[in-house]
């Protein structure tokens, strides 16, 4: 039973005090009820006029939404549980276009909050979700010294099946729940390597802390590589980015161009989109649009040694989402890098969350970033200049067709 109807409970009970032995239970339920439904459809009201004024786009996506209140409006006036209104709630966000919406209860907003530190208990990975040819979860980075690190799991590596229950697209990426656990107890996974045969695995759960690092090396013939994890503090990007050309200008031979490689690169809002682009742009990149009004990106050149003339290619995937797609969605626009790789999903919103008077919390899409082309990125996401049919799971560092390409690509140029 959630805590709000524990506490809606109990408030009735205590108001009530000497009298309420003079009441039937039927009068004491029949006000609980109401009461309740009061609440929900004061939450309901606050959902539908939020989305109504702010939600990004003022169709609403095509979505119809009159009609989806009012069915939720006319549920709540009948009598709904708790569970029952979340429920409904997230059937109603659900008719917004994927991914632009979604609704946490206030239990599961007090869980996520407890669980969105560095630290937890797991086996130290991150992950994504890829539902063809085969569902698999992705192994996107493993985190140095963690249990997975330990067990033999590597990037690249494709889980298949989760203590012998094969992963499910209707699963989708809920089965980390199922991969986490306490320190201390095991899991088994049906693990893949590129071009290997499937392998069981079991790794021992541990805390761990969700840190990654930005990794940079020289590459034949004279490139500079650099890999952006899918999680780096604000601070740090944008500095050991300039720290890695410092480095390649001092070479004896001069560095030829700079792959950039953001296919498992996500973001936080602190990452330091106008900083990375100051290294290798300048000028108008695009803008942000809300329904309230646009801002320009205007973007003030801070080159560091050849950083805004060094010939630049970005590996982009399906993985590539939020500041980082905006980045290369701008250096594209304005001819300033070459994109490789497979098309991106268009996950660059931005994001408003507003808590509600229950406790629990509305996300919703209330921007966007319009490219200095006008092409909407949440609408059309990235194609590549070049596409390359080769997925995550199916390189390695080794061998990686997106990464000679890009060279190649680079050389010819």
């Amino acid at each position: 039973m959630r805590p709000i109807w524990l506490l809606l409970v109990a408030l009735p009970l205590a108001a009530c005090g000497g009298t309420i032995a003079s009441e039937t239970p039927t009068a004491v339920s029949r006000q609980i009820r109401g009461e309740l439904s009061a609440l929900q459809l004061s939450v309901l009201e606050e959902i539908r006029e939020a989305v109504e004024e702010d939600f990004v786009y003022p169709d609403l996506g095509g979505a119809d939404w009159e009609s989806e209140v009012a069915l939720v409006r006319h549920r709540i006036e009948a009598g709904l549980t708790q569970l029952e209104f979340a429920s409904a709630v997230d059937e109603l966000v659900a008719a917004l276009p994927e991914g632009t919406a979604s609704y946490l209860s206030r239990a599961q907003r007090v869980e996520a909050e407890f669980q969105s530190g560095t630290l937890y208990e797991g086996i130290g990975a991150f992950v994504s979700l890829r539902t063809e040819p085969q569902p698999r979860i992705l192994l996107l980075s493993v985190i140095s010294g963690s249990p997975a690190e330990e067990a033999g799991l590597r990037a690249h590596d494709a889980v298949y099946k989760v203590d012998g229950f094969p992963v499910t697209e209707e699963e989708g990426l809920s089965i980390v729940a199922r991969i986490r656990g306490p320190a201390g107890t095991e899991v088994l996974l049906e693990v893949g390597s590129p071009g290997e045969d499937p392998r069981e695995v079991m790794v021992r759960r541990d805390r761990v802390t969700a840190a990654d690092t930005l990794k940079g090396d020289l590459v034949p013939p004279g490139m500079l590589y650099v890999l952006v994890p899918v999680a780096v503090a604000d601070n740090t990007l944008a500095e050991t980015m300039a720290g890695l050309l410092q480095v390649s200008e001092q070479q004896a031979e001069p560095v030829q161009g700079l792959v950039l490689d953001l296919r498992i690169a996500g973001s936080s809002s602190s990452w330091p989109l106008t900083e990375m682009l100051s290294l290798f742009g300048n000028g108008s990149m695009g803008r942000f649009v809300t329904r309230a009004g646009e801002q320009p990106l205007i973007i003030p050149a801070a080159g560091i040694f050849n950083s805004q003339t060094i010939p630049l290619a970005i590996l982009v995937g399906p993985d590539t989402s939020g500041a980082p797609e905006v980045f290369a969605a701008a250096l594209q626009a304005v001819g300033r890098a070459a994109l490789v790789g497979l098309p991106t999903g268009g996950h660059a919103l931005g994001f408003r969350q507003q808590t509600l008077s229950d406790g629990s919390m509305l996300t919703f899409a209330d921007s966007s970033y319009i490219s200095p082309q006008g092409r909407d990125l949440g609408i059309t996401g990235l194609t590549p200049d070049l596409q390359i049919q080769a997925d995550w799971d199916e390189v390695t560092p080794e061998s990686d067709p997106v990464l000679q390409s890009a060279i190649d690509l680079l050389l010819r140029s």
